[in-house]
C-alpha cells in the first residue's frame, strides 16, 4: 500500500505544477510604470495608459477629448496643458519636438494606473 506521505507529496507536486504557469502568466501581464525620455515618448505612455483605464473612449480620440474625459472624472491635468499643446504643434503641425518638461504628463500616465506590458521587465518608451 501507497504511503500517505507519497500520496501527500505527489499531491504537492501536482499543485505547484498546475499553478506555476498561472503564476508566470500573472507576472508576465502586470503593469509597470510609464518611462520616458520625451515628450513623444510620454504621450506614447500616456495613450496606452488611457486606452487601459478608459475602455469606452472612442476609437480615434482626439487629446482634447481625452483630457476632458479625466477632468471630468476628477484626474487633475492642469500641469500638462503646455506640455499638450506643444505635443500636438510637433505631431500635427510638423514643428520639431520641443525639448521640455514632461514630467506632468508621465505622472498623468501613472495615476492612470501605468501600462501593461507583454513581457516582464520596465515598461520604458524610449527608443
Amino acid at each position: 500500500m501507497v504511503s500517505n506521505q507519497l500520496i501527500l507529496g505527489a499531491l504537492l507536486a501536482l499543485n505547484i505544477a498546475l499553478y506555476l504557469p498561472l503564476v508566470f502568466s500573472a507576472l508576465r501581464r502586470r503593469k509597470h510604470k510609464v518611462n520616458a525620455s520625451n515628450l513623444a515618448d510620454a504621450f506614447n505612455g500616456l495613450e496606452m495608459a488611457l486606452k487601459e483605464a478608459v475602455p469606452d473612449l472612442p476609437a480615434g480620440f482626439t487629446w482634447e477629448e481625452a483630457i476632458a474625459r479625466l477632468r471630468s472624472s476628477g484626474v487633475k491635468t492642469e500641469g500638462m496643458d503646455f506640455a499638450l499643446k506643444s505635443y500636438e504643434e510637433y505631431r500635427y503641425g510638423g514643428s520639431p519636438l520641443p525639448d521640455l518638461d514632461f514630467r506632468e504628463v508621465v505622472k498623468v500616465a501613472n495615476m492612470l494606473g501605468g501600462i501593461t506590458t507583454g513581457k516582464s521587465g520596465g515598461a520604458s518608451l524610449g527608443r
